[in-house]
């Protein structure tokens, strides 16, 4: 079968990878500009495609035939060729729907606001309308039935539920945010559809203060499943699904470990690289490196403020790795913007050994006696928790943490 994908841009897209784990498709990728569209249509030289931004809509006239739902939506992201007849479907709203239901999603006695108001926000509003679920619409510009952002915040104690379904915060621009979720007094949960990152600046302020999430990769292989259906003609086990985001996830998310100096994070990283047989990357060690001397010199001669911004400079290049062991180093959790990097591709795990057991070194500018080291431990011991995804307990063998997080993973995957 051929198969692809249309839009502008899609170096950011997962697609082949999941079309050809779900089905083995040779799946490719078809990045074009609008003026393009008419020759591609005419030449229908494709079994089944998938249309992603900015075309969900404008495909439509290319169409002979339109399922009911996608007609209503006027947002198709599915077309089939049909010996030589176009149709076009929507498959998103199934992938959020499902979602929502898989996770126990509901307003909870207040609203949704979804964000946007293109193909995507289209489908979060079809799954929200099938599902009975009271919701508004938000944009930059005001309209008859959609609210402007400005109204949004007025309204804040309305809404339980938020759904950004606009691309701000997709890879490269991963820094962006669409709102400020510290604004909303209600809020239970943040959906974001964008997939790329794993976890979206939006996310990770959502999460730190305690507000569940979910991010849009599951609901990108849930529509894609459904796709094929189409592509196909052949019902597929939803269990698919669940097993193809293990496998992206399985080389893309990184683990990083944060704790206290002394807590393990190295040793227990360097046995979690050999046992899983992924790259370790010792922040401090690659500091070192860079600044040719060791951590309490360059402490002494540039001060504790010149080192954290060259660790923050660090933790902006690593938010582009994948598949790798991070071990950072203790004072990384100051700096909130260094998180949300460690974060964006990273399952976060906290090395918590108790005070009892650290040890004071001097090599450790902040922490070279005992009574320096319990007031960094009652300092830093709330940001640890904040910014964890999972608490390690790390008072025995550190093998036994290891293990742990070894647990950890293969049951998240």
């Amino acid at each position: 079968m051929k198969l692809g994908l249309i839009g502008n841009p899609l170096g950011h897209s997962w697609s082949p990878e999941i079309h050809g784990f779900l089905i083995g498709a040779d799946y490719q990728l078809w990045p074009m500009e609008e003026n393009q569209l008419e020759e591609f249509f005419a030449k229908r030289d494709f079994d089944g495609i998938n249309v992603t931004i900015p075309y969900k809509k404008t495909v439509i006239e290319f169409l002979d035939e339109i399922d009911e739902t996608a007609a209503g939506m006027q947002a198709v992201n599915t077309i089939v060729n049909h010996e030589g007849k176009l149709k076009g479907y929507n498959t998103d709203y199934i992938g959020f729907k499902r979602m929502l239901e898989k996770h126990e999603v509901s307003p909870n006695g207040g609203k949704a606001a979804i964000l946007g108001t293109g193909g995507a926000s289209k489908a979060a509003a079809e799954a929200l309308n099938q599902l009975g679920w009271p919701y508004v619409r938000v944009s930059r510009q005001k309209r008859e039935d959609i609210i402007s952002y400005n109204e949004l915040y007025d309204r804040e104690g309305e809404f339980t539920l938020l759904i950004n379904a606009t691309p701000v915060g997709m890879h490269p621009n991963i820094d962006e945010v669409p709102v400020d979720v510290e604004r909303f007094s209600r809020l239970e949960w943040v959906i974001d559809i964008v997939a790329n990152p794993i976890r979206t600046r939006l996310m990770f302020d959502a999460k730190v203060r305690g507000i569940r999430t979910l991010g849009g990769l599951e609901m990108l292989v849930s529509q894609a499943l459904s796709a094929d259906e189409l592509f196909t003609g052949n019902r597929m086990d939803d269990r698919r699904v669940d097993e193809c985001v293990s496998y992206l996830l399985r080389s893309r998310r990184n683990i990083v470990l944060i704790g206290m100096p002394t807590s393990g994070k190295t040793t227990v990283g360097r046995k979690l690289a050999r046992d899983l047989g992924m790259e370790q990357i010792d922040m401090d060690r690659e500091l070192v490196k860079r600044i040719g001397m060791p951590i309490a010199s360059y402490f002494k001669k540039n001060g504790e403020g010149a080192f954290r911004q060259l660790e923050s400079q660090l933790c902006r290049e690593l938010r582009s790795k994948s598949g790798v062991i991070i071990s950072t180093g203790g004072g990384v959790v100051k700096n909130e913007q260094n998180m949300s990097y460690l974060s964006s591709n990273g399952l976060v795990f906290w090395l918590d050994r108790s005070i009892e057991k650290l040890n004071a070194t001097k090599s450790r500018p902040i922490s070279s006696s005992r009574e320096a080291l319990e007031r960094l431990y009652i300092e830093r011991r709330e940001l640890y928790e904040k910014y964890s995804d999972i608490r390690i307990s790390n008072n025995e063998a550190l093998s036994k943490a290891a293990e742990a997080i070894e647990k950890v993973m293969e049951d998240s995957l």
